[in-house]
């Protein structure tokens, strides 16, 4: 019975070391990835809505228009935000390069608009109705920030990208 406890510490040991182990922006970029689907979850939620017939924009006041009107701006411009995250990480990661200033202010633009674009998406501690009584001025600075946060981000890249033949040799099928 004692062997058993003792291998099965040994293994929560290793385990532990393994974890640690690994870059802490490996873990990021699966966070980012599992935030990407939950964005597009909320994206579709927001935007159309389930029932797209029964959410006609038509239908809203003039005010709620030009809400629903920026609130799609932001989500058409959050998801390639996330995808630029994404990639700036996986390269960071390939390259084992240090992340530079500007990919850090991009990503954490990129992250707050995301947390209050899921926060109000799905109307988590009251903040969708927030948004609702503050008018366009809440979506619309949301909209600056998550258009500094992909100006950011392609800057990043940008200045990290490999050349097109380092690409094409790490790539197991096109570089051979």
């Amino acid at each position: 019975m004692d062997g058993g406890t003792k291998a099965g510490a040994v293994g929560l040991d290793r385990l532990r070391d393994v974890i640690q182990g690994v870059d802490g922006r490996l873990w990021l970029l699966i966070a980012v990835g599992l935030g990407l689907l939950l964005t597009i979850q909320a994206v579709e939620g927001s935007v159309e809505g389930s029932w797209p017939h029964q959410r006609r924009v038509a239908r809203l006041a003039p005010g709620a228009r030009a809400v629903h009107g920026l609130w799609s701006w932001v989500a058409l411009f959050l998801l390639p935000g996330m995808l630029l995250a994404a990639v700036n990480l996986a390269l960071l990661l390939w390259q084992n390069l240090p992340q530079s200033q500007i990919q850090v202010l991009g990503g954490f633009f990129i992250g707050l608009t995301w947390l209050l674009f899921v926060l109000a998406s799905f109307d988590i501690a009251g903040l969708g109705r927030y948004m609702g009584q503050v008018g366009p001025v809440g979506p619309a600075a949301l909209l600056l920030l998550v258009l500094a946060g992909d100006l950011l981000l392609l800057i990043g890249l940008l200045d990290i990208l490999p050349g097109f033949d380092a690409i094409r040799q790490a790539l197991p099928i096109v570089g051979r």
